[in-house]
């Protein structure tokens, strides 16, 4: 509390001090000219500040006893820790000792009632997590049996060798496991995606530092999906640009002809992946959808000369985002205009993106227009220290040493 809102406060104090001292006053010099007396100016002055003294000094006072516990309160900010916020000064008026009760009051209502409504999220999470547990194992044996019977149906069956197959399998029966096989692929990702939304609550409890090679990382994932790319007719490419800032690459994850710069960066192999995953699938989703021919997905990485980060951007040739829609594509649960033509939409997979790459300290941007796709970008900081740079300072102005 300030020293101008604490005097604002006790004006009524102030005010009435201040007639009494008047009436006080004019009743003496009143009775003292009854009387044939007089004061004589000075002694009345004297009387005036005499009364004003003891007025600060008693606003002084009353100040210093508010001043500490006052301001406690008003440097409450409301992101302090529970604990912190229920901690008052000690109280050294009337006032203040019923305030410092009521809040005590309160402050243990609302921890008994968090501590209700924790245990009651906990349960709610082992349940769920429970429930997706016990899912994954008949979606493993749906995609075991569909596995069997397209061994046992021949090679025609399945999507990706039914062009080239020389027997073909049943229309119905080909349409069908191919049907089965993507719901039951969607089911398993959805599944993977609510363990991930409750294992986020718990982060720390499940992430881990390393070297992660990114290239290693990318060619990976595109061949465990290559299912995928394959029923949808996505081509993926990946790009990896030069240290001279050259771009080398080839289809579906090949060998670059040009030996690539070093993409190791700091993060969590698992989490990184399943971002990763979630773009790709959104990338996918959204190019099929969009009925262009080739439909392709590029994974181009490239080095930030300025600060020496990593990039990897992921771009598509999709329907692309409505510019009304991009600021919130990151918000949970929105779908936005794509949400209409696509209804599988969850508004969930960006968001977790989003989460695992401000948890693991990479940034996350995007860009889109409608037609003519979207590409999201993953920023690994380079190195922090004293001689970040340093190298390309050396290398730029030093040809010799480049050579070598």
């Amino acid at each position: 509390m300030s020293v101008k809102s604490f005097l604002a406060a006790r004006w009524p104090w102030i005010a009435a001090y201040a007639a009494f001292a008047l009436l006080a006053g004019a009743v003496v010099v009143l009775d003292l000219r009854l009387s044939g007396a007089r004061l004589r100016p000075g002694n009345i002055l004297y009387i005036l500040i005499l009364g004003v003294v003891v007025l600060g000094a008693a606003l002084a006072l009353d100040y210093r006893r508010h001043a500490a516990f006052t301001g406690h309160l008003a440097r409450i900010t409301g992101s302090e820790d529970l604990d912190h916020l229920g901690v008052l000064p000690d109280p050294r008026t009337p006032e203040q000792e019923l305030f410092v009760q009521a809040w005590q009051r309160l402050y243990a209502r609302l921890r008994a009632q968090l501590s209700e409504e924790r245990e009651r999220g906990q349960r709610h999470v082992q349940l769920v997590t429970q429930w997706a547990h016990h899912m994954k194992t008949p979606v493993a044996v749906i995609d075991l049996e569909l596995q069997r019977l397209e061994r046992s149906a021949g090679p025609a069956a399945r999507p990706e060798a039914a062009p080239q197959a020389g027997r073909r399998a049943p229309d119905d029966i080909t349409a069908a496991l191919a049907s089965i096989r993507e719901e039951n692929q969607r089911l398993g990702h959805a599944l993977q995606m609510l363990l991930n939304m409750v294992r986020l609550q718990d982060f720390a409890a499940d992430f881990k530092v390393e070297r992660v090679d990114l290239l290693a990382l990318v060619r990976d994932l595109i061949n465990d999906h290559r299912r995928e790319f394959i029923v949808h007719r996505v081509y993926p490419r990946v790009e990896v640009a030069s240290q001279q800032g050259g771009s080398r690459g080839g289809p579906g994850g090949g060998e670059p002809t040009a030996a690539p710069a070093p993409w190791q960066v700091e993060s969590d192999a698992k989490w990184l992946r399943f971002a990763l995953e979630q773009i790709t699938s959104n990338a996918v989703k959204y190019t099929a959808g969009a009925g262009v021919d080739p439909g392709r997905i590029t994974f181009v990485l490239r080095r930030d000369e300025d600060d020496a980060a990593v990039v990897l951007d992921i771009a598509d040739n999709g329907v692309g985002i409505p510019p009304e829609d991009l600021p919130r594509v990151f918000n949970p649960f929105f779908t936005g205009s794509a949400g209409r033509r696509f209804p599988q939409s969850t508004g969930m997979g960006l968001y977790l993106v989003r989460e695992v790459c401000r948890r693991l300290g990479h940034r996350v941007t995007i860009e889109s227009a409608p037609g003519r796709g979207t590409r999201v970008s993953i920023r690994f900081p380079g190195p922090q220290t004293i001689f970040a740079g340093l190298d390309r300072q050396v290398l730029g102005r030093a040809p010799i040493l480049r050579d070598r």
